[in-house]
């Protein structure tokens, strides 16, 4: 008997039934998981496999072929959902981007579609969206069926403005094009916002938090009382009340300024918002009633600073005489927008000799107001054209006689030079009357919202100075 380390070790005789119920076991596994498949598991079994050879067979009753569910789905919901999906029978979608001077037309000609499909389908967008609208950035969406053929257009002019155009269902309208015009809903939330300027408005606005386009409304509703440029000072402090809307929660643009007011050592400015309830057209008032809107600009442009003063013995620096200065030189960069000081009718628009290039306009009253030194002027200007108070007419240059790029503006008063800065501008008309009592009750209250606005802390640097807000 072998030994394993000293020890005895017997060996054991296996049972001859062993092997047998082993195999027994293995046959009863495998039954079980037949009878599973075939008799008893959904999509499987005999009964779901003879289903779906008469589906593929069709109808009998019609011969239509009807569809073949995978194991386990439910062929009617399938079916449902690829009818509800508008883009199932999609075979080739284009998406497109309005450029500059860009047209509808233009573009979807060079996408592939037909004249007659262009013209028919802009003429549908057209009742509904004004096609001279159409700017640059404005997307569009083209989607073919699988033959090819147009089935929808979808122009989007934002994320919250889209015009969709397709076939019109309705009985009788001969298969023609129509346009939807479709406008998601916007939430509408008023923001108290209040600061202190540091080294500009630009600054101070951008450190509250919100968008700096918030400055440009300052600049153009202020542009009869402030230059920013040269009126604004640090510690000068600024509230706004502005509505903001927001699109599917989310922040999506400004809307209307209800209040501001401006407080600096130029003095305070304030201005409401006021629209009769009667659906008269709105403005902005000081909050005694008084119309922000004057007859003439505080300036025609945002500038650095005023480098000639009116001056009827100046001696001129190019060409080293004594000679009357009939205006105002204000220096800024070239390009600087230059606006029209008042409304009126362009009279002349050209070069101009020493003054370069330059603009004419004339005003009610006699008045007339010419801007010289131009390095262009605004697209498609002309003589005889009318234009609005604070519309950019040129931009400013150093053409004719000029040593740098500037504006020389001046004015005449029936024929005659008058200083522009000695001019005392007159106010548009104030609430009328019968809106006093309701432009009092809607004013109240936002006056009292405005005194209560904190405003973000001046930089460090202000304090190291010795600079604190306005009190």
């Amino acid at each position: 008997m072998p030994t394993q380390k000293g020890r005895k070790v017997s060996k054991r005789r296996a049972s001859p039934w062993q092997g047998s119920v082993r195999l027994g076991m293995v046959f009863a596994v495998l039954i079980g998981v037949n009878v599973y498949f075939f008799f008893l598991r959904g999509g499987t079994s005999l009964r779901a496999l003879m289903k779906t050879t008469e589906l593929a067979k069709g109808n009998p009753t019609t011969g239509a072929p009807l569809v073949a569910a995978p194991a386990g789905a439910a062929p009617v919901a399938a079916a449902k959902a690829k009818a509800d999906d508008p883009t199932a029978d999609e075979a080739r979608v284009v998406e497109g981007t309005m450029a500059d001077n860009d047209t509808v037309e233009r573009r979807w000609k060079a996408d592939g579609l037909p004249p007659a499909t262009v013209n028919a389908i802009a003429n549908a967008l057209g009742k509904v969206f004004d096609l001279r609208t159409v700017r640059a950035g404005h997307g569009y969406t083209l989607r073919f069926d699988a033959e090819d053929h147009l089935r929808t257009v979808e122009y989007r002019v934002s994320p919250a403005l889209a015009y969709h155009v397709g076939k019109d269902a309705a009985p009788n309208s001969d298969g023609a094009w129509k346009a939807v015009k479709d406008e998601k809903p916007l939430e509408t939330r008023n923001a108290e916002i209040g600061g202190v300027i540091g080294s500009s408005l630009y600054d101070a606005v951008k450190r509250t938090g919100e968008s700096t386009s918030l400055v440009g409304w300052f600049v153009d509703t202020f542009a009869w009382d402030i230059n920013f440029y040269i009126d604004s000072n640090a510690g000068d402090r600024f509230k706004i009340i502005v509505e903001k809307k927001y699109l599917g929660g989310k922040f999506y643009k400004y809307g209307r300024v209800l209040a501001a007011e401006y407080k600096g050592r130029t003095g305070t400015f304030r201005a409401f918002w006021f629209q009769p309830s009667d659906g008269s057209p709105g403005s902005y008032f000081t909050e005694h009633g008084e119309s922000i809107v004057k007859s003439l600009l505080k300036t025609p442009l945002k500038y650095v600073r005023v480098s000639s003063t009116f001056d009827r013995h100046r001696f001129h620096p190019i060409l080293h005489t004594e000679k009357a200065h009939l205006g105002v030189d204000y220096a800024a960069p070239t390009g600087t927008p230059v606006w029209a000081t008042a409304a009126g009718r362009v009279s002349f628009v050209g070069p101009r000799g020493g003054a370069g290039n330059a603009i004419i306009i004339d005003h009610a009253g006699g008045m007339s107001s010419t801007y010289m030194h131009l390095s262009k002027f605004a697209k498609g200007l002309r003589v005889g054209q009318q234009v609005r108070q604070k519309q950019v007419i040129g931009y400013v240059g150093m053409t004719g006689l000029a040593t740098g790029p500037h504006l020389h503006f001046s004015v005449r008063m029936n024929g005659a030079f008058v200083d522009p800065l000695k001019l005392k501008p007159a106010r548009e008309a104030p609430i009328a009357n019968k809106y006093r009592q309701e432009f009092a009750d809607v004013v109240a209250p936002r006056l009292q919202t405005l005194a209560a606005i904190p405003v973000v802390p001046p930089p460090d640097r202000l304090v190291a100075h010795g600079l604190s807000p306005m009190p």
